[in-house]
């Protein structure tokens, strides 16, 4: 059976895409994605709202589209993979990072804009 990486997220952004380019002048865009999930506790009142943020990392034109118009609390669909990082830091310890390297993004709810706008008129 062959391997498979593959990542599949709903959840709001964090912040704006923070947009750099590759050495090669291609455009990347990072992202924080927040998915939540609530916990049952004790009693009725007592769930658990919990929260895991992932980085999502966009190259080329899906990253230019993604730095044009997305904004922190949109809420996206995103498909990918997952890569992994291990480096030892200036203390001489040893880090593990985790990225969604995305190569779909969808915008599923409306621009805050169009937003206002409706609720306005």
């Amino acid at each position: 059976m062959a391997d498979l990486n593959k990542v599949l997220l709903i959840g709001r952004l964090g912040a704006k895409p923070e947009m750099k380019a590759t050495p090669a002048g291609g455009a990347v865009a990072r992202m924080r994605l927040a998915t939540g999930r609530v916990r049952k506790g004790e009693g009725e009142k007592d769930d658990v709202h919990e929260t895991d943020w992932h980085d999502v990392i966009a190259f080329g034109k899906l990253a230019e589209t993604c730095g044009s118009f997305l904004e922190k609390g949109r809420q996206v669909f995103v498909e990918g993979r997952i890569s992994s990082d291990v480096w030892t830091d200036k203390d001489g310890k040893r880090r593990l990072s985790r990225e969604v390297i995305a190569r779909r993004v969808d915008f599923l709810d409306r621009k805050p804009l169009e937003q206002a706008q409706a609720t306005a008129g």
